[in-house]
């Protein structure tokens, strides 16, 4: 084997272990783009035409009982327990 044919063999695999690197940073990265793009996307929506009129103190809310926003949901649930 040729001196140059050394160098150009280590070159090339050299070359495919940077591709192939590359390639799988680039996957995890899209991997975690998509992952995030669902996440934010989950927590923006909302109930249509359903917006909080009391800054979430929902103790002191005249829809209360009729809203179905998670935090009118998760205070029925919770006082539930202390009606008398």
């Amino acid at each position: 084997m040729r001196p140059d044919m050394k160098t150009n063999l280590t070159s090339i695999a050299a070359n495919r272990r940077n591709f192939l690197r590359d390639g799988l940073r680039v996957a995890l990265l899209g991997g975690v783009a998509v992952v995030a793009g669902t996440l934010a996307r989950r927590n923006s929506r909302r109930l249509p035409g359903q917006t909080c009129t009391s800054d979430g103190l929902c103790r002191a809310c005249a829809a209360a009982e009729g809203c179905g926003l998670p935090q009118a949901l998760s205070f029925r649930q919770a006082t539930k327990g202390n009606q008398p």
